[in-house]
């Protein structure tokens, strides 16, 4: 079986870390030093990587990570950014100078757009369409760069790069690895181009298969059969059935209504069809879509929202049914992402043993 790899999540943004969602006054305000704590906690959980998001309601994932690698031992860094906010070429630069300098440690997430909103507070007007369109000359750019041993020409719609080379070079090879997700028939497109792993929001296992079916197909007509697919979701872990899901609902209860509110515009103005699909399962009658797989957090929150309930067995098989279906990477978290990250680690890691988990190499500093 090739390797299974889990990953974690740092809680950058405005709201911080706690034990409620978007509280008022962020309970953990996300400091350097708790950042780190959390990846520290998750680097010895057993987990090889840390999401980190990307907006305007965030710290930027660039510079935040890299204070938190001088933190850390081996643990990787999935940076998000949007594509477009910045030229290719500076951007892979970025990426090699990073790469180098933390010895491999990174990997990257590709978020073509969120709602038009953020998106113009960046200054970037196009539409959704077009968005996945600049991103796929954006890749074709970077890849080139990370691959050519020539200097790199390119001539699209969106961009025009004459005799680009660049001094910093990547560490990771053949190039860091691109997380990208994308539900609408654009973003599968781009994503079977373009991916190393496609990601997607959790749902229930057949639509997560048919999904991963489609992904395929697609790859395989352009001549891939390397494409690894991965999953995001929220996890509660308790001794008992009854304390988990009491637990879960737990985190929702004194959310700020003003940052509820807010959420919830950003959750139903997005373009994106995978929200779309995350409103439709919460608003289709009850938020329990399997005993263990809940919908409630997209009741205070957009992105992400499905979340696995129950027992480390409970959890533990869950995750291996979705393993069963080729899902090979799991970007997973939980409030405090710091408590929840060391009870994964201690109560489910160890029945994960037989789905082959991926681990930590020492790293060389460039």
């Amino acid at each position: 079986m090739n390797s299974t790899e889990y990953a974690w999540f740092l809680p950058t943004g405005r709201y911080g870390d706690g034990h409620t969602i978007n509280a008022k006054t962020p309970e953990r305000p996300p400091t350097v030093e708790y950042i780190s704590e959390v990846a520290r906690a998750a680097e010895d959980a057993g987990f090889v990587n840390l999401l980190v998001p990307t907006g305007t309601h965030c710290l930027d994932a660039w510079m935040i990570t890299l204070a938190v690698a001088q933190r850390t031992e081996r643990i990787k860094f999935c940076v998000a950014f949007r594509p477009g906010l910045s030229s290719p070429v500076l951007t892979a630069q970025q990426a090699n100078t990073y790469d180098a300098v933390t010895g491999g440690r990174l990997t990257v997430n590709v978020v073509t757009g969120s709602t038009p909103v953020d998106q113009k507070r960046y200054g970037d007007h196009l539409d959704h369409a077009e968005r996945y369109a600049r991103t796929e000359e954006f890749l074709d750019v970077v890849k080139a760069l990370w691959t050519s041993e020539e200097p790199v020409s390119y001539s699209g719609e969106y961009y025009r790069i004459e005799n680009a080379t660049l001094y910093a070079r990547a560490v990771s090879k053949p190039h860091p690895t691109i997380f990208l997700g994308g539900s609408s028939e654009a973003g599968r497109r781009v994503g079977a181009k373009h991916a190393d792993v496609h990601m997607m929001w959790a749902v229930a296992p057949e639509q997560v298969a048919e999904d991963a079916a489609d992904m395929r197909r697609r790859a395989a007509e352009i001549g891939r059969d390397d494409l690894r697919f991965g999953l995001r979701l929220h996890i509660m872990c308790r001794e008992s059935r009854k304390e988990a899901r009491r637990a879960a609902e737990a985190l929702l209860e004194d959310s700020a209504l003003e940052n509820t509110r807010m959420w919830a515009d950003q959750r139903n103005r997005s373009e994106s069809e995978g929200q779309r699909r995350m409103n439709e399962l919460y608003e289709g009658g009850s938020p329990w879509l399997t005993d263990t797989l809940w919908m409630g957090v997209n009741k205070v929150r957009s992105g992400a929202a499905a979340m696995l309930v129950g027992t480390p067995d409970m959890l533990a098989t869950a995750l291996k049914e979705y393993v069963d279906l080729g899902v090979r990477n799991f970007i997973l978290s939980g409030w405090p992402h710091l408590e929840e990250a060391e009870i994964f680690g201690r109560e489910v890691m160890p029945l994960l043993k037989d789905t082959n988990p991926a681990r930590l190499e020492p790293q060389t500093v460039a």
